[in-house]
């Protein structure tokens, strides 16, 4: 350990497991009895004992978890607490990258050179180069290999878009949160977050990336000056432009440019053949592949997995219509596009536009399964390479097919947006909902409400949207008070203006998809349609347990997915046993909930109840352990702490004595299967219905 760590840079974390660390440094106890018995029996050299000691002694004087520290031995919070830091260390040190890697070392040795791994001073590095070129793939490499050395982290991702959709302030509101390692800071304007970012983060020494940068007001925003910023910090920014990095101290500017040919017949070859180099039939056909990409790795990934999924026969008609395009990349992967079906193409466009970053256990439901088979399209994407499934589930997009999508969006209504089958641009959904005439083309809008305006809606705005089948609101940001103004000024629109179509059949009849975030539990949802809806979404809302609207929720038959993370006054969850097809209930960060309605055990189809971090639920229905399909999660509760407490203590209840409510904590059965859980941690069920 002590040489990996020397020779390496890896870590160590002692855990000192009934030993104390004085014994570790050969101070005294069973270490200084082993080595003497070594030494005795001269088995090994002196020379090898003595780095035995040394390594020891080291490792001895490591700071890390001593069991005996802690009061009446408490082994379950111990592993608790090793478990969640590492965890923490793990998350901030790695950044997930392509296993498809060519030609990068060179990269990463000249930056790591630039970026002075040994030198104790602040040091800034831009990478400019075209958009695909590798820019952002080679910056997550070079944090990854220096996050090691910082306690502090951040990784900035599409500042561009973020900044585009959220504002600036959004991105300064992450990068607060993830040095100072706290909740979201509620940051009004720019200037108000470019001080608290100087005041507040100038004594740390940080790891900054900051990915797709392409204005100076968001470098201006985000690190005015090297000050802003605790001494040896290191700052990384990847844009398309390079004079964005003038007059900002940058140290140095790398130029990142497209792949020589061997190493583009390399990149090709993994994604056409999975392997090095191609097939010796295929030889010419590949390099005519490679000089159309013009040593781009974005467009030599998606030729070849476009001519991985091809008939070999078909493959010089395929790249004879890349090289009818033009130069330009978008152009290029517009073949890609031109490729899929119908159904393909409509779920690529509704990724490209809606969809990035969201869980794709939750936006399969988006799509019917009779007519757009979503599964199958979604596998057949990805093995295409124009979309990404990241490790934790979010569906990824790079920016140029992300931008391919929405341009081809555009083209379709001749940028007539009133037109536009998807509007995810904000200001133009307001504008479009104001529009008096019927809007029989739009399917989705996205709006986000901003404190500095008013709003006004009236049932005759949104029955003006006859085929919308995905809304998105977000009224996240809002100040409380202003919030409260909101929601009066809806109240009164709402039920002011009937419309006589919504009377006959609800509004949005062919809504699919209702997330709105921080809903308004006054605002009258029984005017919404719910037939169709599949995914319902009322994340960080006020709602509580006699909130009207569970009642008409009930009307929503169809209903995959509900989530309602973050919703602080529910104590209770509702009766859902109308929601007869549910699979998915998410109930995280729920602080106050406390009971489980036992409605619940009718939900046969049920496979996810995510219960995370509801410190006061105490109380299950125990049917749910006869759900053999159901993933439970419940990280974070009281179930949890007092079912390790159990099997810590050996306190013991038989179940079959309780009455109903289930009360986990004084369950028998529950210490069994809670023990099969730790041993087998993703598999095994816990009967009283915990599912780990």
């Amino acid at each position: 350990m002590v040489k990996c760590k020397k020779t390496r840079g890896q870590i160590i974390i002692p855990i000192f497991y009934d030993v104390a660390p004085s014994e570790v440094r050969l101070k005294t106890g069973v270490y200084v009895e082993a080595l003497s018995l070594h030494e005795s029996k001269k088995l090994y050299g002196d020379e090898t004992i003595r780095e035995w000691k040394a390594a020891l002694k080291e490792a001895g004087n490591i700071k890390g978890y001593n069991l005996r520290s802690l009061p009446n031995r408490q082994e379950g919070e111990f592993v608790k607490q090793v478990v969640k830091d590492l965890l923490g260390a793990l998350k901030k040190a790695f950044l997930v990258v392509s296993d498809c890697l060519v030609g990068v070392d060179d990269h990463v040795g000249e930056i790591m050179r630039m970026i002075g791994t040994q030198i104790q001073e602040t040091r800034i590095v831009g990478i400019h180069g075209m958009g695909g070129v590798g820019k952002t793939t080679l910056a997550k490499i070079i944090y990854n290999q220096l996050s090691a050395d910082f306690e502090d982290c951040c990784f900035l991702s599409n500042i561009r878009e973020t900044s585009e959709l959220h504002g600036i302030e959004r991105v300064q509101s992450q990068l607060i949160s993830d040095v100072l390692k706290q909740k979201g800071t509620d940051i009004k304007n720019s200037p108000e977050g470019s001080k608290i970012i100087k005041e507040r983060l100038s004594s740390k020494r940080v790891l900054l990336l900051l990915d797709d940068v392409d204005q100076k007001i968001q470098l201006n925003a985000l690190m005015g000056k090297r000050d802003w910023f605790g001494e040896g910090s290191k700052l990384i920014i990847t844009t398309r432009n390079k004079d964005i990095l003038n007059g900002f101290e940058v140290n140095y500017r790398y130029d990142l440019t497209c792949m020589n040919d061997d190493q583009s017949i390399q990149l090709f070859s993994r994604h056409a053949f999975r392997r090095d180099c191609p097939l010796d039939e295929h030889a010419t056909l590949s390099q005519k592949a490679v000089d159309i990409a013009g040593g781009l790795p974005l467009a030599l990934e998606i030729i070849g997995s476009l001519l991985s999924c091809t008939r070999k026969d078909m493959w010089d008609a395929k790249l004879k219509a890349f090289e009818r395009t033009p130069r330009e990349v978008q152009s290029k992967l517009k073949v890609s596009y031109d490729a899929l079906d119908d159904r393909q193409k409509y779920i690529f466009l509704d990724i490209g536009c809606l969809f990035i970053g969201w869980d794709i256990d939750t936006v399969i439901h988006a799509w019917d399964e009779s007519e757009y088979s979503p599964e199958e399209t979604i596998e057949i994407l990805h093995h295409m390479s124009l979309i990404k499934i990241q490790k934790d589930k979010k569906l990824w997009m790079h920016d140029h097919l992300r931008d391919l999508a929405r341009e081809i969006t555009r083209q379709e209504c001749k940028r007539r947006y009133a037109n536009q089958r998807r509007v995810w641009d904000h200001k133009k959904a307001f504008e479009l909902l104001k529009t008096r005439k019927e809007k029989g083309k739009v399917e989705a809008i996205c709006l986000k409400f901003d404190h500095r305006q008013d709003y006004r809606f009236t049932c005759g705005d949104f029955s003006r949207l006859p085929n919308l089948r995905f809304l998105h609101v977000d009224s996240l940001n809002l100040p409380e008070h202003v919030l409260e103004n909101f929601r009066a000024q809806c109240r009164l629109s709402w039920h002011n203006l009937p419309s006589k179509a919504v009377q006959r059949s609800g509004l949005l009849p062919k809504l699919q998809w209702l997330s709105w975030h921080n809903y308004p539990p006054k605002f009258d949802i029984t005017k919404f349609s719910l037939v169709n809806l599949a995914i319902l979404d009322l994340s960080w809302s006020k709602l509580t347990d006699s909130w009207d609207g569970w009642s008409h929720i009930e009307m929503a038959k169809n209903l995959k997915v509900l989530n309602l993370t973050g919703c602080t006054r529910l104590k209770k969850t509702p009766d859902l046993s109308a929601n007869v097809n549910l699979e998915r209930l998410i109930l995280e960060k729920c602080k106050i909930l406390e009971e489980i309605d036992r409605s619940i055990s009718q939900l046969r189809h049920l496979v996810l109840l995510n219960l995370n971090f509801c410190k006061k639920l105490r109380y299950i229905p125990k049917e749910l352990g006869d759900m053999e399909s159901l993933k439970l999660l419940i990280a974070g509760t009281s179930i949890e702490d007092m079912l390790e407490s159990q099997v810590d203590t050996g306190a013991s209840s038989p179940m079959e004595q309780i009455s109903p409510p289930y009360d986990v904590s004084s369950s028998r059965k529950a210490q069994i299967f809670f023990r099969q859980a730790k041993a087998h941690f993703h598999n095994k069920l816990i009967r009283c219905g915990l599912k780990r």
